[in-house]
């Protein structure tokens, strides 16, 4: 990369060195303790068995003496108070508690997630229950403040606008895990306002009561949750976008992301591209499909035939099909990805909808997913990567939206989540896919065993590594 200094990167969670996989271990000892103590088993009979043989009892009238001594240090040594038998109950009980403590921590860990959730539930509850009390106060307070603005010159107002996204900006940066918990009570908030909300998916969540997907889900049908798409084959574009190189590392496969999502579209149905870049030849050929992230960020969506926009990104948050999934498997089916290795690559709905895929039971038996890669993407609601399948996420300190989805990614042995600090006061800039390519480069850099095992995967899949690559696709989703 260039002299820039790389971002620091703050924490690492998941993985194969995260607390899951460390739980996984710690299993597989006590597995491995019950194992021994089978083969101990085993050994204890073989003692009695041995000094049960009739032609041995036979030999003992030869030297009484000497076969009474033998068979007393043969049941010493197997059902004596120091024999065998004492010690296999010793290690199967250090099994049991092993696999004690490994139940407890899940179970700590179940009742920290069930905590957050019931306090984040109520205080969005509350503040719903709130609203109508405080609504009036709040419109003389719009007023006033509204009359005051209506006073500021052009200038002064756009400075003032200026100073209060840095200053939220600043917030978001400074405290991401406050930002976090406000946008996971939408839940709550919902359930106040819409009394029934939760019934939008029974069960769903720790609490059982409505969450943010269920506020995501509730926003989509309102939207009409629009799930169809087009696809069309651009072959004018396969020249730009995503090169011809091979990703040598995580910043060369983030760069071919950015360059995807620069495609250079001219019209108002250019919008949508997608790119898939064969890496290899035949026939061990690899395919690494670039995911673009939300071109319509208003809440409400304008009409039109996009399917990168706001709907879409409340479906996935929401658990839902969208219009941009099916576009994309579709584009893979016709691309003759049928049956390949893929790598899923996404920048902020590109990775919610890479994740979404990947966990997809349907979409799984269609390709064979060997790895997502998200940059600044909110992947929480996606709960579950398939074994197998192996995710890296990277999320920048002050990009606001990877904390969409209110909580942190599960814990997985192949699924890590990296934070790292390229951030400042300015949200849309720490979103932005050069923040992303520097922390790419630090985590090409670090040492850290989750990451490096999930670089040298990548490499051992052969999806990373100097050359040449294959010919680019690009392919335009819409509705």
């Amino acid at each position: 990369m260039s002299g820039s200094a790389l971002p620091p990167i703050e924490a690492v969670a998941g993985g194969s060195h995260g607390m899951a996989a460390g739980y996984d271990q710690m299993l597989a000892l006590a597995d491995r303790y019950e194992r021994h103590a089978g083969l101990l088993a085993d050994m204890a009979g073989l003692g009695a068995r041995v000094m049960a043989d009739g032609d041995l009892l036979e030999s003992s009238l030869l030297s009484p003496t000497s076969f009474a001594d033998a068979e007393l240090q043969v049941l010493d040594a197997t059902t004596g108070a120091d024999g065998l038998t004492v010690r296999i109950l010793g290690i199967e009980a250090d099994a049991l508690g092993v696999r004690a403590v490994v139940a407890a921590f899940r179970a700590g860990d179940a009742l920290s997630r069930h905590t957050a959730e019931m306090v984040d539930h109520s205080l969005g509850r509350l503040a719903g229950c709130a609203l109508p009390v405080a609504l009036p106060a709040l419109l003389v307070a719009g007023g006033v403040t509204y009359a005051h603005w209506s006073t500021l010159s052009q200038q002064e107002q756009d400075e003032l606008g200026e100073r209060i996204a840095d200053d939220l900006g600043q917030l978001v940066h400074d405290h991401p895990g406050l930002a976090q918990h406000v946008i996971n009570s939408g839940g709550g908030l919902v359930e106040s306002l819409v009394p029934g909300a939760g019934l939008l998916a029974p069960g769903d969540g720790p609490i059982g009561q409505a969450t943010t997907n269920d506020a995501a889900r509730l926003m989509a049908l309102l939207l009409g949750d629009d799930t169809d798409s087009s696809v069309v084959r651009r072959g004018d574009l396969d020249d730009h976008g995503a090169g011809p190189t091979a990703p040598a590392g995580l910043e060369d496969l983030v760069h071919q992301l950015a360059a995807t999502q620069r495609l250079p579209l001219t019209g108002e149905v250019d919008h949508g591209a997608i790119q898939v870049q064969q890496v290899g030849r035949a026939p061990d050929e690899r395919y690494i499909v670039y995911l673009p992230g939300t071109e319509d960020m208003r809440p409400v969506p304008a009409a039109g035939d996009r399917a990168r926009d706001m709907e879409t990104n409340y479906q996935l948050i929401g658990r839902t099909d969208s219009s941009y999934g099916h576009g994309i498997q579709e584009a893979m089916t016709e691309a003759g990805l049928a049956g390949k290795e893929v790598m899923l690559v996404g920048h902020s709905q590109g990775g919610m909808v890479a994740t979404s895929l990947a966990a997809d039971p349907d979409f799984a038996r269609h390709f064979d997913v060997r790895h997502v890669v998200t940059a600044g993407s909110p992947t929480a609601q996606v709960p579950y990567v398939p074994d197998g399948t192996g995710a890296l996420h990277l999320e920048n300190r002050g990009d606001a939206v990877p904390l969409l989805d209110g909580e942190d990614n599960p814990d997985q042995p192949l699924r890590t989540t990296v934070r790292f600090d390229a951030g400042d006061h300015d949200v849309v800039d720490n979103h932005g896919l050069d923040r992303y390519a520097l922390g790419a480069a630090a985590v090409d850099a670090s040492s850290n065993g989750s990451i490096r095992d999930q670089l040298d995967r990548m490499r051992d899949d052969g999806f990373l590594g100097a050359g040449s690559s294959g010919p680019v696709q690009t392919w335009v989703i819409t509705r």
